[in-house]
């Protein structure tokens, strides 16, 4: 599809309309034209990451014959399988596709079991005199769609470096992870992270060289240098961790240094295909046309205004003994837009673990006071100090298993999918889970605090002065607590995005 407005070098990246594309087919007689019409109908276009790789299940025919035998000096190195034009190729990493030479075609299908090679052929025809454009590799995906053949398929323009089709496509689920993604140099960014995406499904005959490497490793080191200096940049979570991202680094050297006469063997072609998708993927949903990184909340990010601010206070206090403020905080510091940051994730992970950890401890003194006060003749012996106590005792041993359990809940948390499942559906529920413990300890603690008084004031009876302090004394503390869980938790300084 061409767009007037687009520049005149972008304007072949895009085919017109299959009608347009086929007109010089007319010569050649209504019944072929009409023919080639009815083949491209049954079309689909689909893009790399939509290929069902390894996908297939594999059966053994029940009967089947198994040749187990090696024959008497069989040291001959094995010969290409083909299926009619089609050669089977081996990936790097084990899987096999098959490649046309003369109609310079891929399809990952299994020509072994596939009945209909005549078809796909005439397809692959038919796509080739419509489009004209004997240059571009064609990926072509026979399925079966409401009980017809279909034909899912996409080209690589090698001088673009994008994927096209011969026709309009609905890219609401090839651009769906970006907002707005309505200008052609935004939308572009996708179709070359689908196109390295190609090379790296099928790395037959690519030529890379090491300047090619050494280009990706200085765009590397651009990101590793921002991820270093900007804890909340989004670009050391496209490895998932820092260190991941210097391993990259290192490996693409090794690649490079390997390198014989200069050019990159498939095995490293494979490997920095990835990587370059995975670069123009993440340049596609944070990094064009913005002034910094999207998912740096300090420079993103505005506080709403608040109007009164006691019960601004009143409401951060009621949060507090309901035990949700790192929580509720620190989720919605985890993405912005729909896109989760595994940088924040990773950190939530680690201060929600070391703050597990602290309950459990606490949770731990508070059963050992419990213990004592019971055991002091005369303290424990109201029934009021008894069951808070008591409840205090059974708090603080939940707190002890929950701390343990909700821990490796935590770090199942590390895994994306996991993440992704929680922190975007199930929000309210994982607030819930992780607030588990320190519900407990609190309610531990706190119980602790009034058997004590409660025992002190009905069986000591203790003088006025004496209550009067011990209950100031007990407001310091509890205020001081609540200012420092304020101070910890609570919302930090607004910034605005620099203009």
């Amino acid at each position: 599809m061409v767009d007037n407005s687009r520049p005149k070098q972008s304007q072949t990246i895009i085919l017109t309309l299959r009608s347009n594309t086929l007109r010089h087919l007319a010569p050649a007689g209504k019944h072929v034209f009409e023919q080639v019409a009815k083949l491209l109908e049954r079309g689909i276009g689909i893009w790399p990451t939509q290929l069902p790789r390894y996908a297939e299940v594999v059966m053994l025919a029940d009967g089947g014959h198994e040749d187990t035998l090696v024959r008497i000096k069989e040291i001959d190195h094995p010969q290409p399988t083909t299926y009619g034009d089609w050669q089977e190729l081996v990936h790097p990493l084990g899987g096999t596709y098959y490649y046309h030479v003369t109609k310079n075609t891929f399809t990952p299908a299994n020509l072994k079991t596939y009945l209909s090679l005549h078809n796909l052929e005439d397809f692959i025809d038919a796509a080739r005199a419509a489009a004209n454009e004997d240059g571009w590799p064609l990926v072509v995906l026979p399925t079966i769609f409401m009980g017809e053949e279909r034909f899912q398929y996409y080209y690589v323009v090698p001088d673009r470096h994008v994927i096209a089709w011969l026709e309009v496509l609905n890219g609401e689920l090839l651009f769906g992870e970006c907002i707005q993604p309505s200008e052609w140099n935004h939308k572009r960014l996708e179709l070359e992270a689908q196109y390295w995406k190609h090379y790296e499904f099928f790395p037959h005959q690519f030529l890379m060289e090491c300047s090619q490497v050494r280009r990706i490793r200085r765009e590397l080191a651009c990101y590793i240098g921002e991820a270093i200096t900007l804890a909340q940049s989004s670009a050391a979570s496209m490895f998932w961790t820092l260190d991941q991202m210097n391993q990259i680094g290192t490996h693409l050297a090794t690649v490079e240094n390997l390198a014989d006469n200069n050019i990159i063997e498939e095995t490293g072609v494979v490997f920095c295909c990835r990587i370059l998708y995975i670069l123009r993927h993440h340049q596609f949903l944070n990094r064009h046309n913005q002034p910094e990184a999207r998912l740096v909340r300090s420079h993103a990010v505005r506080e709403k205004p608040r109007s009164c601010q006691l019960l601004v206070f009143m409401g951060n206090v009621a949060a507090m003994m309901l035990c949700m403020p790192i929580t509720i905080g620190r989720i919605r510091s985890t993405s912005v837009d729909g896109i989760l940051n595994g940088v924040e994730v990773n950190l939530f992970v680690d201060d929600f673990s070391s703050q597990a950890k602290s309950q459990v401890t606490l949770a731990g003194v508070s059963m050992a006071m419990d213990i004592t006060i019971l055991a002091i003749p005369g303290l424990g012996a109201t029934e009021t100090s008894q069951i808070m106590c008591s409840c205090s005792l059974l708090f603080g041993v939940g707190c002890i298993f929950a701390g343990t359990i909700v821990q490796h809940f935590g770090e199942r948390i590390r895994s994306m999918d996991f993440a992704s499942y929680y922190l975007r559906q199930k929000t309210k529920m994982f607030i819930v889970i992780t607030c588990i413990p320190t519900s407990f300890c609190v309610l531990s603690v706190t119980g602790s605090i009034l058997g004590f008084f409660s025992g002190v004031i009905t069986d000591f009876k203790p003088s006025a002065p004496l209550m009067i302090v011990s209950f100031v004394t007990l407001g310091v503390v509890v205020a001081s607590l609540v200012v420092l869980v304020l101070a910890s938790y609570g919302p930090g300084p607004a910034r605005v995005r620099p203009q």
